[in-house]
């Protein structure tokens, strides 16, 4: 259906690296179980499920629609309102925090809006705001999601402070590569509750990259500093513990 649609692209964040590292058995029945579980989870917010549904379940939402290409995700709101627009931030920023508690397939949005044409029967999917949010979702140097220009235009002004949890806003400085950045709102995944004693950590034997690390994939360790440097900014759960 041609018409306004506020919409993000995502990426699985690694995703070639964990096919070329493991067996096909493990990606499909482990890694992509678990994606498709918690993405289910993101959508309805109805219970973890504790089966692997089918894909076909995503559509079961009212107000946000689901496409999914390899490593790449179109979330898209089936209805031009408010409830719409914060059903779709909502659920692409629980899917952002539950991939990053559990740290093998996270991802990376664009979020924008405006004309496209979305036919999910026929896997039909074009219009400028779809290339809007994947050219944004792809420089950004970090795991988490921004608002492109239009994207921000269309959220309500009373969303626009960060202020409101239902939102799952915040207002940052987004960093994007080549050391530049963005000022917009952000996906404010860092609502999410955790265990208090989990922390975001580079590795299981270190909390941040190690000057080998550093010397091996510099842009790596940036977007984990950068993500996590978010995350402490914004998490209560962990101001609360230090």
């Amino acid at each position: 259906m041609r018409q306004n649609y506020f919409l993000a692209v995502c990426d699985i964040l690694g995703f070639s690296g964990l096919v070329e590292k493991n067996s096909l058995d493990f990606v499909v029945d482990q890694a992509l179980a678990w994606f498709r579980q918690s993405l289910s989870h993101s959508v309805h917010k109805n219970g973890f499920p504790g089966q692997v549904p089918p894909t076909s379940d995503l559509d079961r939402h009212e107000r946000v629609g689901v496409a999914w290409f390899s490593d790449t995700l179109l979330f898209y709101t089936k209805q031009d309102t408010d409830d719409a627009v914060r059903d779709l931030l909502a659920t692409v920023a629980w899917l952002v925090f539950e991939t990053m508690l559990q740290g093998q397939t996270r991802v990376r949005a664009g979020v924008a809006y405006g004309e496209a044409f979305i036919d999910p029967t026929n896997s039909l999917f074009a219009g400028r705001p779809i290339v809007e949010a994947y050219q944004l979702e792809q420089v950004q140097q970090w795991s988490g999601g921004a608002l492109a220009p239009s994207a921000l235009n269309r959220v309500p002004e009373i969303a626009r402070s960060g202020e409101f949890a239902d939102w799952w806003l915040a207002k940052y400085d987004v960093p994007l590569k080549r050391g530049e950045i963005l000022r917009t709102l952000a996906l404010n995944w860092s609502q999410g509750i955790h265990h208090p004693l989990w922390r975001l950590r580079w590795s299981e034997a270190s909390e941040l990259p190690t000057p080998e690390d550093w010397k091996r994939d510099p842009s790596i360790c940036e977007k984990f500093v950068n993500t996590k440097r978010f995350h402490e900014t914004f998490c209560h759960e962990c101001r609360r513990e230090t």
